[in-house]
């Protein structure tokens, strides 16, 4: 039973370092300035998935970190919701769908103009931070 527990912690913890790879990748592109997302009024758009797909190409997924919200948005709100997300083929894994935890924005009501949010994900002895600015257009203008 010790020798399982010490498995899975193992485990957990390189879990946990490809989340912060996720994220630094994520934050790499945006190094700039905050990624930039864009949805219609009254609609959702998922900001980040933390996926972290099994090597056993199981559909169980493993373990996350927990992200911490650190600029709330100020015209919406952030969800942590478990959606279904594809996994591509690799190695010996077929193509396959797991379940992942994500975060989603929703806009206020009627609400229509610019939003932020910055979140942060800490693993091991690093923290990511991820910034978002979300354009929400009338449900009238195009994309």
């Amino acid at each position: 039973m010790r020798r399982r527990k010490i498995n899975e912690a193992r485990h957990g913890k390189a879990v946990l370092i490809a989340v912060t790879t996720l994220a630094l990748c994520s934050m790499h592109a945006s190094a700039q300035g905050p990624k930039e997302l864009k949805r219609k009024s009254g609609t959702s758009v998922v900001v980040v998935n933390f996926l972290n797909p099994r090597p056993d190409c199981s559909a169980n997924p493993g373990p996350i970190a927990v992200p911490v919200i650190r600029e709330k948005p100020a015209n919406g709100i952030i969800q942590m919701l478990i959606i279904a997300t594809d996994v591509a083929a690799s190695g010996k894994c077929p193509a396959r769908k797991i379940p992942t935890a994500a975060l989603i924005y929703t806009p206020n009501k009627d609400f229509v103009g610019t939003d932020s949010v910055q979140i942060e994900v800490e693993a091991g002895n690093r923290t990511t931070s991820l910034s978002y600015r979300i354009t929400v257009q009338a449900a009238a203008e195009q994309l």
